[in-house]
This record gives structure tokens, C-alpha cells and sequence, in this order.
């Protein structure tokens, strides 16, 4: 009973949103007057998908330290009806200006937009959403055509045109520069009364092939140029003679898509010949039929999408100069950024099955550093050490201070040159992989040791060329994710432990203020509960006890700086030291102090039975402390098991 008004309402909206889309018709002359007003009248389809596209973000990366690091500073541009696409800045900032470029008129209006990339680097994505766009943004065409041709172009002729300028104040650069078949049959049937003509406002449409078409190659033996520009139709024969526009389907990719967007898929492998009417399209704004039916208007955009292997192939052929030399390449490369190849994974999980399913901390991270190293090209020395830098480096991390060998990212740019996220692990096969590691298991989870298992297998499985092969698995996965994994793993076990350890950490804070204070004050100091006197030797051994783990070089000014640290916070909290995890050094050795108890530390992680209820008691503690960070109890097993046989292996 409940449902029924929200049936109601999504009824109603699908009604609205129908309404908002349908059709309306108007008169010509209805029609001219408005676009004297109003320029989107007769946009091109580049106008309007520049439109539908909107408003990038503007962000100043010198705000932003991250940024400014992979930017280098510069302002960037990003568009929020792109935001799921992940690290393809400089690849949208380069289609909007080719859309630009074009709306304005100038060569690139007359050319290809073609999406060069890697197989998996999201390419068809890109497409997709660009023709998903441009049904954002209505047109006008003449009512009942079958090429959806623009009003103006009835006006066609250079006097009409001038006519057009000076009453409606129309750019003749927009006006069409030919008239169709079929318009020019319907203007005899008219008597040359334009009145008559209707003009209808239509929404482009992927579902109906309004203004919105995609064509293959076809198969390889049989490519047929109608796929393109249509054929006629035999069951109209009986009514009309052959070369009668009327007898035309107009089927053809450029037929459908005329103002608007023709997406070709995989251009590249159909022949020239297929491709030539592509050439008249761009360049002189109309292509010819397979049948004497006369020209065929066309004004959109051709967007195509292929790898580099097709591209070269074709582009070596002698015969496709004139064709080449049409084509605006905008190379599509792989992410090469950790952090936003994580939300390419995340985002896919999201939107399956998987997205209510556990995943251990860092599980992604690792598969995404695999993948952007397996993109690099080699870095300025080979060792795995700086295989490491240049990825962190193009993360926008800052390796300055603690790696040396670290270059600065414009210094890897220009020595890997414009080639670069070309090759390498597709997002498919990443995604393929982390598949199998969510279902590896006994439960629907991730985790990397796991991810380490079931990658190794799909890179043994894949039939990478030998040198590849060895590099991901001996460079990459061996001596970058398990041994970064492991440190990190190291990491998450010894804070949950040292968790169980809260009142013995306050302790020995508590303590080494209360000698260091003493020491810094060259007294001797007598402990309240013992009644044991130390000297100022004494109190420096129990001091060193502590410091010791935690390599504590400078003893002196460490000791000072706690101390001060402390007494101020003690004077703004009536007298009350400070949690012994507020100040980061101080924290740093006390953690460092209770790591160094093995003894201790294996008990209590390890899942064997425990001798003493005290030790069982931490246990359970440590592995709710591991389950609130995110891992299952099958995780926390699995993994404290992989650390111990780690410790033990090294």
C-alpha cells in the first residue's frame, strides 16, 4: 500500500521527462524569425555537445600541494559531466578544444576526432558517454527527413544565403552548402512554396538513431560502403524508379548521424575504399549515395576509436595519405596515477555484485601500483627502488626528503617521452584479476595475499612476451607490492597490538617524563612507590632503556623536547599529563619500545590457543581492532599467518 504513491510519482515523472523530449513542429518562417534571436536555432553539433559537456572546474594547483606536484603548478580544468573518468585531464582538456576549434569554423571542423589508445584504457567508455551527451541538446530539421537536414539548407544557393544574412542575420558559414535529394523533390511537389515546408525539434537519440549512429568495419572480406551512406531499398521499387530519392533507405551511419555524432568503431580496420565517402563528408560538408539520388548534406561530428597496432598498419599504407591527413589524434593512454586507478576499481565495484563484499585495506592500492608500474616506461636507472619513485612521483607524492633517487616528474616526462600509459596491464585485465581474488577464497572478500596468489597465476596465464613477464613478476610483484605490503602489514599488526598495551604505554610515558625532568635538571630523583633514590647515571641508563629501541641519537635535545611538551600541556590541564599517543615522538618510541617485545607480540596475534586468560583477552582485543579497520576474521587469520611466515623468511 505503501509504494503505490511513489509508483505514482515515477509515472508521473517518466511522463514528464516524455513530454520534455517530444517533438514539437513549427513553420518555417516561425522558424526563421527565431533564429534571429536565438543562435541555438542552428548550432552545430559541436556547439551543442560543447553545451551539454558544460563548464570545466577551475582549479589552481598551486593550492593544492598533490596537484601542483603532477601539474606542475598549472591550472586545471576539469568537467563535472566527466567525473567518473579518472586521470584523463589532459585528455578532455584536448577534446573540448578540438570541439572548440571546430564550432568556430576551422580545420578541425573538417576532420576525424579519433581516440588513439590501448585496448581496455577506456576509449569505447569516452564514446560512450560523448554520445550519451549529445542527446542533452536538441535540434532542428526539416519534418519527415530522413537525414534529419537542417532548415537552412533550402537556402543553399550563394543569393539565398546572403538573403538569409541580411534578414535573420544568419552567418551563411552555418548554412549548408547543399541541398538533398529528397528536400529538392519535396520543393517540385511544393510548387516552390517553402511554406509548406515544417520544421521539428527533435532530441538526438543512441535508442533511435536520431542524429546518433555507430558502424563497424564489417566483416573483413565484405565491407560494403552502404554501412555508410545507405543503399536503396527494393521494396520501394515497385512504387518508385531507382534513382527516386523516395526509393533510398537512408540506413547509412552518415545518414543517421547528420547533425549530430557518428561513432566508428575501430576505423581503422575497414578498407579505404569504405572510407572515402568520409572524406567528402569532412571536407566539403556532403557525400554521395550508391545510387543516383544526387548529394547528401552532412554536417557532424566522426568519431572513431582504435589501438595503436590498427592505427599503425593503416597509417603505413601509402594509399591513405589524403585520409591520414583528415585525422585529429587524441591519444588516450592508461592512468598512470595510483590514486585514481583505485577509483577506476572502485567505481566497477560499485556497480557490481561486489560492492557490499568486504575488501582488506590497501587491496586496491596494490593492484592499481602494479598496473600504473607495469605502464611506465623504464625509468632513468632500472632497479625496482626507482621503479617505485617514478610511480610515487607521479602520484603526486613527495619524495624530496626521503628518496634520493627520486627524480622530479618533469625530468621521468621528458625521458619517457609521449608514448608513455600506452602499454602495459589494461583496467580489464586488473579488473579480471581482482574478480578472481573477491571469489578465491572461502568467503566473497579481498585481500592482497590473495591478490599476490591469483595475480601471479593471471600473469603466468596471459603468455606476456618472457622479458615482461619476468619484470611483472620479479620486479613488480616481489620486490615492490610484497615487500611494500609487507611493511604496511607490519604496520596494521603492531598499532593493533600495541592497542592492547593503552595503560602500559601511558606508563612508561608517565615515566620517562618524570626521569627525563630530573635529568634535565641534574637532580636526583627518588621513586614515590619504591622509595629507590636514582642519580643522575642511573636515571640516564633508564632512559637509554627506553630511547634505545627507537634509535634515539640526539638524547639531549630529545629528552628536552618531551619535557617542555609535556609541562605545557601539564599547565593546561590541571597537572594531568598528556595520553601518551598526543605527541607523535614521544609515541613513535614508546610504540617502537613495545615492538621490540616478540616474545610478547607473536601470543598475542597468533591464533593458537592461549596459555593464559590475560593473553586471550588481548587477543580478542587485537582482532576486534583489526575487523574495525575493515578485514573479516578470515582476513586477520589468514594474514597474521602470511606475517609470521614473512618474519620468519627473512
Amino acid at each position: 500500500m505503501d509504494t503505490a504513491p511513489n509508483s505514482h510519482d515515477v509515472f508521473s515523472l517518466y511522463r514528464q521527462a516524455f513530454e520534455v523530449r517530444r517533438s514539437d513542429e513549427m513553420g518555417l518562417h516561425e522558424y526563421l524569425d527565431a533564429c534571429r534571436t536565438d543562435r541555438a536555432m542552428y548550432a552545430l553539433p559541436q556547439e551543442r555537445l560543447l553545451k551539454a559537456i558544460g563548464k570545466p572546474t577551475i582549479i589552481d594547483t598551486r593550492e593544492d600541494p598533490r596537484l601542483g606536484r603532477i601539474f606542475q603548478n598549472r591550472i586545471l580544468k576539469r568537467y563535472p559531466t566527466f567525473s567518473e573518468f579518472y586521470g584523463i585531464e589532459a585528455v578532455m582538456e584536448r577534446i573540448v578544444s578540438f570541439l572548440i576549434r571546430a564550432a568556430q569554423g576551422l580545420e578541425e571542423k573538417k576532420q576525424v576526432l579519433y581516440l588513439l589508445g590501448p585496448v581496455g584504457g577506456g576509449k569505447s567508455s569516452l564514446a560512450d558517454r560523448l554520445k550519451a551527451l549529445m542527446e542533452f541538446e536538441p535540434f532542428y530539421a526539416l519534418a519527415g527527413s530522413p537525414i534529419f537536414e537542417s532548415p537552412l539548407g533550402l537556402f543553399s544557393e550563394q543569393h539565398q544565403r546572403r538573403l538569409l544574412e541580411d534578414h535573420y542575420h544568419i552567418d551563411p558559414q552555418r548554412i549548408p552548402r547543399t541541398m538533398s535529394s529528397w528536400a529538392m523533390k519535396r520543393i517540385r511537389d511544393y510548387e516552390r512554396d517553402l511554406i509548406k515546408f515544417r520544421v521539428v525539434r527533435l532530441f538526438p537519440s543512441i535508442l533511435n538513431e536520431i542524429a546518433i549512429a555507430v558502424t563497424t568495419p564489417g566483416d573483413e572480406n565484405n565491407q560494403d560502403i552502404s554501412t555508410l551512406v545507405g543503399k536503396v531499398d527494393i521494396r520501394k521499387l515497385e512504387e518508385f524508379s531507382q534513382n527516386d530519392p523516395d526509393a533510398y533507405s537512408y540506413s547509412g551511419g552518415l545518414c543517421r548521424s547528420n547533425q549530430g555524432i557518428l561513432d566508428f568503431v575501430e576505423m581503422f580496420k575497414a578498407h579505404i575504399k569504405t572510407l572515402n565517402p568520409l572524406l567528402t563528408a569532412t571536407q566539403e560538408g556532403f557525400y554521395k549515395g550508391t545510387e543516383e539520388i544526387g548529394a547528401l548534406p552532412y554536417s557532424g561530428i566522426i568519431l572513431a576509436h582504435s589501438n595503436e597496432t590498427e592505427w599503425q598498419k593503416f597509417k603505413n599504407e601509402k594509399t591513405n595519405e589524403a585520409f591520414i591527413d583528415r585525422v585529429n589524434i587524441i591519444k588516450v593512454p592508461y592512468c598512470l596515477r595510483v590514486d585514481e586507478e583505485v577509483e577506476i576499481y572502485a567505481k566497477l565495484i560499485r556497480n557490481s555484485e561486489l560492492g557490499n563484499a568486504s575488501c582488506a585495506p590497501d587491496t586496491l592500492k596494490l593492484l592499481a601500483a602494479f598496473s600504473v608500474l607495469s605502464r611506465l616506461k623504464d625509468p632513468i636507472d632500472k632497479l625496482s627502488s626507482t621503479w617505485r619513485a617514478k610511480m610515487r612521483t607521479y602520484n603526486g607524492e613527495n619524495l624530496k626528503d626521503t628518496d634520493l633517487k627520486a627524480k622530479p616528474i618533469h625530468e621521468y616526462l621528458e625521458h619517457a617521452g609521449v608514448d608513455e600509459g600506452m602499454t602495459g596491464i589494461s583496467t580489464r585485465f586488473a579488473f579480471k584479476t581482482l574478480a578472481r581474488v573477491f571469489n578465491f577464497g572461502q568467503e566473497i572478500a579481498a585481500n592482497p595475499v590473495h591478490l599476490f596468489a591469483v595475480l601471479e597465476e593471471e600473469i603466468k596465464q596471459a603468455q606476456f612476451p618472457t622479458s615482461d613477464e619476468q619484470r611483472y613478476l620479479g620486479a613488480f610483484l616481489k620486490d615492490v607490492l610484497v615487500t611494500d605490503y609487507a611493511e604496511f602489514l607490519d604496520k596494521e599488526i603492531r598499532a593493533a597490538f600495541v592497542e592492547s598495551y593503552e595503560d602500559y604505554g601511558q606508563t612508561v610515558l608517565d615515566r620517562y617524563f618524570l626521569y627525563a625532568d630530573a635529568w634535565c635538571q641534574d637532580q636526583d630523583y627518588r621513586d614515590p612507590d619504591t622509595q629507590v633514590m636514582y642519580n643522575r647515571d642511573q636515571l640516564n641508563a633508564e632512559l637509554e632503556k627506553i630511547e634505545k629501541p627507537a634509535g634515539i641519537t640526539n638524547a639531549k635535545e630529545f629528552r628536552n623536547e618531551v619535557v617542555q611538551f609535556t609541562l605545557r600541556y601539564r599547565a593546561k590541564n590541571n597537572e594531568q599529563n598528556p595520553p601518551w599517543r598526543s605527541y607523535q615522538k614521544i609515541r613513535e618510541v614508546i610504540e617502537k619500545n613495545i615492538f621490540a617485545k616478540d616474545e610478547e607480540l607473536l601470543p598475542v596475534i597468533s591464533f593458537g590457543k592461549k596459555p593464559t586468560d590475560e593473553q586471550t583477552k588481548k587477543h580478542e582485543g587485537f582482532v576486534k581492532r583489526m575487523t574495525d579497520k575493515g578485514y573479516t576474521l578470515e582476513m586477520v587469520r589468514l594474514l597474521v599467518e602470511w606475517h609470521m611466515r614473512m618474519r620468519k623468511n627473512k
